[in-house]
């Protein structure tokens, strides 16, 4: 199994600002499946509770501001934790990321 976790400076959810106080990726290649796995858990300023619904996800990375993007369902939210469940591809993501020669790369690929 491999993984790579990136450190979130920005989220938009359906395209609406979250104000973060951390947010945590985590992207996981499991062997045995062919789609990756991802996960993000983000603690916001108090606020409102997102819905559990799907949405869609764009995150500025905070080590080299790439944006990475996918469709998600909420998991679990209160008014100030979030959890993201990956529904889908994640774009952004570069092979150099270390998930392995067949990262589903969208974007710039590198």
């Amino acid at each position: 199994m491999r993984h790579a976790r990136f450190t979130v400076a920005q989220l938009h959810v359906d395209d609406v600002e979250v104000p973060l106080l951390q947010a945590d990726l985590v992207v996981v290649r499991r062997p045995e499946a062919d789609a990756l796995d991802w996960e993000l858990v983000a603690t916001s300023l108090p606020g409102e509770r997102l819905d559990q619904a799907p949405c869609h996800l764009t995150m500025s990375v905070l080590e080299d501001g790439r944006l990475l993007r996918g469709d998600a369902l909420v998991v679990r939210s209160d008014e100030q934790r979030h959890v993201f469940r990956g529904a889908g591809k994640l774009d952004g993501l570069r092979r150099t990321d270390g998930l392995g020669p067949e990262t589903d790369v969208g974007g710039d690929g590198r």
